[in-house]
C-alpha cells in the first residue's frame, strides 16, 4: 500500500489481543512443560507442532500481504513493500520447512563451499538459487527504496506497524541468541528449544495480526 495509505496513529485493541495471546501462548507452553516435559519436548522438537503453528501464522501473513499487493498494483502504486514483505514471510516458512537442508544438506559455510568447490550439483543448484533470489531481492528494494523508507517510517505510526516491529526485533534477537538460550534451557532440564520456538512462535502471531490489522481497513 502507498505510504499515505499505513493509516493514522491511534488506538484499536490491537495491543490488547496481542497481550492477552500471548498470555494463552506462554501460559499453555509453561503448564504444559511443568507437567509433562516429554510432551513439552515433543512440541517444540523440528517439525513439531509449534513449528507448524508458525508456518501458519507466517503463511497467512504472507497470504495478506500478497492481496494488499495485487490491491495496489490495480489502483496503479506498485505494492513494492507488500511484496518484499511477502518474500521476507515466505523466506520464514521455507526456512522453518527446513527445505534448504532438503536441498543442500546440513548448511555450513565451510562445508557449502567445499562442496560447491568439489562441483556436487545439489549445493551448486542451492547456491545458485539462495544467490539469484538475494541478487533480485537486493535489486528490487533498490529501485523502490524512497518508497520503502517512506513506508516504514509511515508504519511507526500505527499500531500494527510498532507490532510489526517489534515481531521482527524478537524473531532477529531468538536468531542471534539461539545457542545460550538453548544451552540454558538444557541446563535446566527443559527442551533445548523451548524458549526458542516458544518466542518464534509469539513473533509470528504478531505479525499474522499486524497484517490482518492492515487489511481490515482499520488502519490505526
Amino acid at each position: 500500500m502507498r505510504p499515505g495509505s499505513t493509516g493514522l496513529a491511534g488506538r484499536t485493541g490491537l495491543y490488547r489481543l496481542a497481550a492477552a495471546l500471548t498470555a494463552v501462548i506462554v501460559g499453555v507452553m509453561a503448564i504444559v512443560t511443568a507437567v509433562n516435559v516429554p510432551l513439552a519436548d515433543r512440541l517444540v522438537v523440528e517439525n513439531g507442532v509449534v513449528e507448524w503453528l508458525q508456518v501458519i501464522l507466517l503463511s497467512g501473513a504472507g497470504a495478506i500481504c500478497v492481496r494488499l499487493a495485487v490491491l495496489e498494483r490495480t489502483k496503479g502504486g506498485s505494492g513494492a513493500p507488500d511484496v518484499l514483505l511477502a518474500a521476507g514471510f515466505a523466506f520464514l516458512v521455507v526456512s522453518e520447512l527446513e527445505l534448504p537442508r532438503l536441498l543442500a544438506g546440513r548448511i555450513k559455510i565451510d562445508r557449502l563451499v567445499r562442496a560447491v568447490t568439489a562441483g556436487h550439483p545439489r549445493q551448486i543448484l542451492f547456491v545458485l538459487v539462495v544467490g539469484g533470489l538475494a541478487l533480485a531481492a537486493t535489486v528490487y528494494a533498490l529501485r523502490h527504496s524512497t518508497e520503502l523508507l517512506a513506508w516504514g517510517q509511515s508504519a511507526l505510526r500505527t499500531d500494527w506497524g510498532r507490532l510489526f516491529y517489534l515481531a521482527v526485533a524478537i524473531l532477529a534477537l531468538t536468531e542471534l541468541f539461539e545457542r545460550p538460550m538453548n544451552r540454558a534451557m538444557a541446563s535446566m532440564g527443559l527442551p533445548r528449544p523451548l524458549l526458542e520456538e516458544t518466542l518464534e512462535l509469539v513473533a509470528s502471531l504478531y505479525c499474522l495480526l499486524a497484517m490482518r490489522q492492515r487489511i481490515s481497513g482499520r488502519y490505526r
